[in-house]
């Protein structure tokens, strides 16, 4: 792993995700002053218990990256080994946690409708995986690494938007 050092996507990085921690205590919020009275028209989804259980381990996952993110940014913990891992594992589990909502809120929740839902691609969940990739040190040389980062970032990011066209569009069930 790299020494940290906060750049430009890290910050941003570190932004949304803040971001989307007030959006998600809003939705708790939400869940715990329910009006009937009220229209919502994803009022199923969000009390669906499959649900709320991921979007608390979203939530955690996201307060302990913005906390080792501010953490690394003191130049005492810099080269802090535990907290850079706590970060990019926390990193990976905002992505795959993004990533497994989608799959289950597509396949529990709308079953044979996925293309009338409107799932956007999970833009942050790719950057928190390119983030991983390019905070990891695979080779010794810089040319060699720089390319291994490279082809690791187009695959991967490749590979989750192939992915998010197949929860996309409708499945094809008939041979069930």
């Amino acid at each position: 792993m790299t020494k940290f050092k906060a750049n430009i996507f890290e910050t941003v990085l570190a932004t949304l995700t803040l971001l989307s921690v007030v959006g998600l205590c809003f939705y708790f919020y939400d869940l715990q002053n329910y009006n009937p009275t009220q229209d919502n028209p994803f009022k199923e989804f969000d009390n669906n218990r499959g649900i709320i259980k991921i979007s608390i381990a979203s939530l955690i996952s996201r307060i302990l990256f913005i906390s080792c993110f501010l953490i690394l940014a003191f130049d005492n913990f810099r080269q802090d080994k535990k907290i850079l891992t706590v970060y990019l594992f926390s990193a990976l589990t905002i992505s795959v946690l993004q990533w497994y909502e989608l799959y289950y809120g597509s396949t529990f929740y709308y079953g044979e409708v996925r293309d009338k839902q409107g799932l956007i691609f999970p833009i942050l969940a790719s950057f928190m995986a390119t983030l991983v990739i390019w905070k990891i040190n695979y080779s010794k040389t810089e040319k060699r690494n720089l390319t291994i980062k490279l082809i690791l970032t187009g695959a991967i990011n490749v590979g989750l938007y192939i992915l998010w066209t197949l929860v996309y569009e409708p499945w094809n069930l008939w041979q069930s």
